[in-house]
């Protein structure tokens, strides 16, 4: 059977508010696109032509996004975890869909360049239970963290106290008919009651199942925070030179605009000068000064000066530039 994709969207967002919950974590903009677009159009780079996306209960407006605007050649359904009982609880929420499939499962705050379909090759060659994509971070504490022996992981541990690498898994798992049925029936259940995917996978690793692990060709972007969402703002701009891209019917009087930036439609700026600032669609600026922002769609600001911030819809400022 032809491989599933499954993003995870059912969080409650909290390390993105204000942002949210006024927005669905998967709707939050980046670059004026949705965080869910990025996910559908990764899965589709990884050779997906069918992919689930598992929401909370209430959120109608993600299922209404991704019905209406799934990639072309990409079947998308929705699938509803009515209790957030961790990633693992999450996935078997899709129920028959799984049976019998490998399974490549994202979380919807992680955005990923340099990924293609050589990744799930590389599992189905393998005959693993499990495939892991990686990355060195600085602190992996907060991260599953793995041991890797050339491509094979000996060690996986959720959130270690003294992690024994610094190969952090990036929020993308590969699991096979095998692990997806343990998922399933036999999850790993933590501490807060949760399924934990990585824990199930590491449990598995114990019992003598083979999992494997490749380090990315590319970069990882945190779309979970507001710093990580400048962040990834910051680097997905730079991608465009230094050009102002400016929707075509939105107005910009008087203003200075230094690129990279990107005006969206709709969007009205008078008498401000921005650099590095993303305006979402609909969003008005009058005399301000902004620098490395983000402003959501439909926010409304109104003099001031700010650096590394998000505006949200209801033009509270908030973000690194305003903490402390």
């Amino acid at each position: 059977m032809e491989p599933l994709g499954v993003v995870l969207t059912a969080g409650l967002g909290t390390r993105l508010r204000p942002l949210t919950p006024g927005t669905p974590k998967p709707l939050v903009p980046l670059l004026n696109r949705p965080l869910i677009a990025y996910a559908l159009d990764l899965m589709r780079d990884l050779g997906m032509r069918e992919v689930a996306v598992v929401t909370g209960p209430d959120d109608g407006r993600t299922r209404e996004y991704v019905e209406a605007g799934a990639p072309r050649g990409l079947r998308v359904s929705v699938a509803v975890q009515h209790e957030p009982r961790g990633p693992g609880d999450a996935v078997a929420s899709v129920g028959d869909a799984l049976d019998g499939r490998t399974v490549v499962v994202l979380a919807v705050d992680t955005v990923l360049t340099g990924v293609d379909r050589t990744l799930l090759d590389g599992l189905e060659a393998s005959g693993a239970a499990a495939g892991l994509l990686l990355q060195s971070v600085e602190d992996p504490r907060a991260f599953g963290v793995a041991v890797l022996d050339g491509d094979r992981v000996v060690d996986l541990e959720e959130k270690p106290e003294r992690p024994r690498s610094d190969l952090a898994l990036v929020g993308l798992w590969m699991l096979a008919p095998a692990a997806v049925e343990r998922v399933r029936t036999d999850p790993y259940i933590n501490a807060k009651g949760e399924s934990d995917l990585t824990a199930t996978v590491a449990a598995m690793l114990a019992e003598g199942h083979e999992v494997r692990g490749w380090l990315l060709d590319g970069e990882w972007l945190d779309g979970g925070t507001l710093e990580g969402l400048l962040h990834a703002q910051s680097r997905l701009l730079a991608g465009t030179g230094e050009e102002v891209e400016v929707a075509a019917d939105a107005v910009v009087t008087a203003s200075t605009l230094l690129g990279p930036a990107i005006v969206g439609a709709g969007a009205r700026v008078e008498a401000s000068d921005l650099a590095g600032v993303v305006v979402g669609d609909g969003a008005t600026l009058e005399g301000v000064t902004l620098r490395r922002a983000l402003v959501a769609p439909g926010a409304t600001l109104r003099g001031g000066e700010y650096a590394d911030v998000v505006v949200t819809p209801a033009g509270e400022v908030c973000g690194p530039g305003v903490e402390g």
